[in-house]
């Protein structure tokens, strides 16, 4: 049995803006991470817009910097609040300035087109300093 072909005239036009991935839990605070970084208001995207009303992205970016590495804290990574809330745990490191923090990053189940989790709070923890 032979299949219809479909021959096109003109070549399909390239979609036009940006395509952003419908993230999960992961890949959104990875993608924040990297927003708050570079431009923090790009990183409004993935915050919530019911639940964050104090976030402040420029002190976030302060503490982040340019040269800081970060990953997932495995160990406390997935911990479920609730079913419409959970928190993902992220440690990041800055040898020159000598910070090693922990950020805890709320997040509330608010679907939409980019994924079902957005960020409403960041807490951050300290950890032990090497001198």
């Amino acid at each position: 049995m032979d299949y219809p072909r479909l021959t096109y005239i003109k070549p399909i036009a390239p979609s036009i803006g940006v395509s952003i991935p419908y993230l999960n839990d992961y890949g959104v605070t990875t993608y924040f991470l990297e927003a708050v970084q570079l431009n923090p208001d790009k990183a409004w995207a993935f915050v919530s817009k019911l639940c964050a009303q104090s976030l402040d992205l420029e002190a976030l970016q302060e503490v982040l910097g340019e040269d800081v590495s970060y990953r997932q804290v495995l160990a406390a990574a997935y911990v479920s609040d609730t079913k419409k809330s959970m928190t993902r745990s992220v440690y990041i490191e800055d040898p020159k300035r000598n910070l090693r923090q922990i950020l805890h990053l709320r997040m509330v189940k608010e679907p939409d087109r980019y994924g079902p989790w957005k960020i409403y709070s960041v807490e951050q923890e300290e950890c032990a300093r090497i001198y």
